[in-house]
């Protein structure tokens, strides 16, 4: 109970200091992948994001929280089956100087689940702290809305595989997002790529995730701009089950979003 009390509060704080300096709160519906290589559970769930952005004279800070909810009855009912959570830290004394794109990064992610067994218990699993250094390098336009940003990463997670080392704990990072798409006014196209090592049941591994979003500004024709309607694909390679072998799925969603800045 108290970790519940104190992961909502998180979200409330981060909601509320976060409101007026690139917040976004978005909702998708996840079709899953049936028919790729690896068996996908993921299908017919619900995501909520949360999501924040905000540059200040050391740097910028990014966040965002996501609880998955269950509507497949695989899943445990009455509860979020899953939440995750990243932290991230740019700092940048040096703004004013030809260094001013180059910043030193420090991140956190986590998370925690519950599933059902093969009997319809409930039992438990937790996304290992990871702690992330490093530097990142971001060509942006002054407000932001166009980004460019690419991130070499030290990875630690903490016990990734019973206490053997990761012979590769490294990440690297590419960010984007172009407002005006294509020259079409109120398309924006962004997303992440993800790579990093990483071991599985004593093998090393590699996993790549990768989700690239168009968001169309729906609002902007009814006098609200903060309404937009979009996509996510997420493609991934060892991701589900966190397994090497898990081979490639594809997980398309719909969704809506809604910016507070």
């Amino acid at each position: 109970m108290a970790k519940r009390i104190l992961f909502s509060a998180l979200l409330l704080a981060i909601f509320v200091n976060g409101v007026s300096a690139g917040t976004n709160l978005q909702v998708f519906y996840d079709f899953g992948s049936a028919g790729t290589v690896c068996e996908n559970k993921r299908s017919n769930r619900v995501t909520t994001t949360i999501e924040l952005f905000y540059p200040d004279p050391w740097g910028t800070t990014f966040a965002f929280v996501d609880l998955d909810y269950n509507i497949n009855p695989i899943d445990p009912q009455n509860t979020p089956f899953m939440s995750y959570a990243e932290f991230a830290r740019c700092l940048n004394f040096w703004q004013q100087t030809k260094a001013k794109d180059l910043s030193v990064q420090v991140e956190y992610n986590g998370g925690l689940g519950i599933f059902k067994d093969a009997e319809g218990g409930i039992r438990g699993y937790g996304i290992n702290h990871a702690a992330l250094v490093g530097l990142n390098y971001c060509l942006h336009t002054a407000d932001y809305k166009n980004i460019f940003n690419l991130e070499l990463l030290y990875k630690y997670i903490v016990d990734p595989d019973n206490g053997t080392k990761n012979q590769a704990p490294i990440q690297f990072t590419f960010v984007w997002g172009c407002d005006d798409f294509c020259t079409a006014p109120g398309l924006r196209f962004s997303g992440f790529l993800d790579i990093w090592g990483q071991r599985f049941g004593g093998q090393q591994s590699f996993v790549i995730l990768t989700e690239p979003q168009l968001w169309y500004n729906v609002g902007r024709w009814f006098k609200c701009p903060n309404l937009n309607i979009g996509t996510e694909i997420e493609f991934s390679y060892n991701f589900n089950g966190g397994t090497p072998g898990t081979g490639f799925m594809c997980n398309p969603c719909l969704g809506i979003k809604w910016t507070f800045d």
